[in-house]
This record gives C-alpha cells, structure tokens and sequence, in this order.
C-alpha cells in the first residue's frame, strides 16, 4: 500500500469515527428564572436607571472635590451607601 493511500484511509476512518460525535443535537438553553410581569419590568427598570443617576452624580460630585483616584473611588462607594 503506498504511502497517500495509508494517510487517506485513515483520514477517512477518524472522520467517520468523528461524524456521530459531531452530529449530536445542541444542548437546550436553560429556562429563565421567572418571567416578570411588565408592571415588574419597569420598575426594575426605574430602579436600574436610579441606580446610575445616584452613581453618575456622586462621581460628578467626587470630581468637582478634586479627590485623587482612591479617594474618589471610596467617597463615590460611601455616597453610593447613603440612602
């Protein structure tokens, strides 16, 4: 058996030992946790859009101070903590 006829049957025998493993159905994607009712939807919605107001005016604010990078990163968590 020449050489290109040994390497092309085996190709052949690994790809066709290889197809079932390949061919198998995609895994189902995991279900949601619970669907939300859209009265719930918006209003985490407001919430996550609050969040970022109160985040986006304690670093404007961490800013104006002229606080180095640690300070300002530790006024904005202590600001983001007050209610």
């Amino acid at each position: 058996m020449s050489r290109n006829t040994y390497i092309l049957s085996l190709i052949l025998i690994a790809g066709a030992l290889a197809g079932p493993a390949s061919a198998q159905a995609p895994a189902t994607p995991p279900a949601s946790p619970s669907p939300l009712s859209p009265e719930q939807m918006m209003a985490k919605e407001k919430a996550v859009e609050q969040h970022a107001q109160k985040r986006a005016d304690c670093k404007r604010q961490a800013k104006e101070a002229g606080l180095g990078y640690t300070a300002r990163k530790k006024f904005v968590r202590e600001c983001m903590e007050e209610k």
